[in-house]
């Protein structure tokens, strides 16, 4: 009697620590996640007009609550280069600049928007995501 006895206290300390639940299962770890990053509001390219005003919106996909500095530059036909702050707590801010009326560029020209680089440790563009967008193509045509 006394060894079913011990047989069956055993079998309940086994059945016991199998069932034993891992803390950390099912939590989600954080060991591999992405840095946040800083894209293009739009991905399609932008075609205007001499002397317009362009706006392109730049992006974060969650709130923070520090400003975000993001460094853009333009190439090509037009050269200028400027930053927009994301404010804290906002998803979005615009960066803006004016096509010159250049009577020079007869049929308009073409350039491309980059952005060139973020503070707060965030990066340009989704990591290994070909969606991401950080550089849209321009060009405009003669207001005449």
């Amino acid at each position: 009697m006394k060894i079913k006895v011990k047989y069956i206290v055993l079998a309940a300390v086994m059945g016991l620590w199998a069932c034993e639940a891992d803390p950390n299962e099912g939590l989600p770890s954080f060991d591999n996640s992405l840095p946040l990053y800083v894209q293009l509001g739009s991905t399609s390219s932008i075609e205007a007009e001499e002397g317009e005003e362009l706006t392109i919106s730049v992006e974060i996909p969650e709130v923070i609550y520090n400003d975000v500095n993001v460094q853009w530059e333009v190439t090509g036909d037009l050269i200028t280069s400027g930053s927009v702050t994301i404010p804290e707590g906002s998803l979005t801010a615009d960066a803006v600049f004016t096509l010159p009326d250049d009577s020079e560029m007869t049929g308009g020209g073409s350039a491309v928007f980059s952005l060139t680089s973020v503070d707060n440790e965030l990066t340009l563009g989704r990591q290994n995501a070909s969606s991401s967008v950080i550089s849209t193509d321009l060009t405009w045509s003669d207001n005449d």
